[in-house]
């Protein structure tokens, strides 16, 4: 796994040390929490599947406190082609029965295929703080490595070592839940890791050019 490099961050990932590791077997459950959908293990994978319109939440038990990355291999299930997505410091709203407080980061959703890192406020669409991008294009079908996570706020994708976005949320999430969200689609899910976030400052600054 490469360093991480955010707008004034470096995120150290051979620093960074592992506290959740899982390959999906018959004992997910033991780890994981259906919150709506369907969900259940074949083959290797988590396998996450919602036919309606909203996500089908698959939910760590554990809460995590500490500023975390959330590294997964995932991929639609054809023909499922859509909605690639993770949720993190992620918090459940009761009263609704759903997602609330959440970062939910995904690839080829947002209606137009877009790629992007939401702040759910937990209050229901239209509401929320968004940061997307129509500049990368996922396969359906093809497994990607993501990984997502925040540092006090500061959230951010990278999609096989590359940084696809970063969001700076002014009133940040802090802990949470880890999971997917198969919004609309069909999703397959393995090789799950999670780190607590080692960091240090990023210098930037430019110099002439001419």
């Amino acid at each position: 796994m490469k360093d991480i490099l955010l707008l004034g961050k470096k995120i150290l990932a051979d620093k960074s040390p592992v506290i959740f590791k899982y390959s999906p077997d018959e004992t997910w459950e033991k780890y994981w929490d259906i919150m709506t959908g369907q969900w259940k293990h074949e083959d290797g994978y988590l396998i996450g599947e919602e036919r309606g319109n909203f996500g089908g939440i698959l939910m760590t038990k554990e809460r995590f406190e500490e500023d975390v990355m959330f590294s997964f291999t995932i991929g639609t299930v054809l023909p499922a082609t859509r909605d690639v997505n993770a949720v993190f410091c992620a918090n459940w709203n009761d009263g609704r029965d759903y997602l609330g407080e959440s970062y939910v980061c995904g690839l080829n959703g947002w209606y137009e295929h877009k790629c992007g890192i939401e702040r759910n406020f937990g209050k229901g669409f239209g509401t929320n703080l968004y940061s997307t991008t129509s500049n990368y294009t996922y396969t359906p079908g093809s497994e990607v490595r993501m990984t997502c996570g925040a540092i006090n706020g500061h959230t951010f994708m990278v999609v096989d070592d590359v940084l696809i976005t970063e969001l700076i949320d002014p009133t940040p999430i802090r802990g949470g839940h880890l999971g997917f969200s198969a919004y609309c689609t069909k999703l397959k899910i393995k090789d799950i890791e999670v780190r607590r976030i080692v960091w240090e400052e990023f210098i930037q600054k430019y110099e002439p050019e001419f």
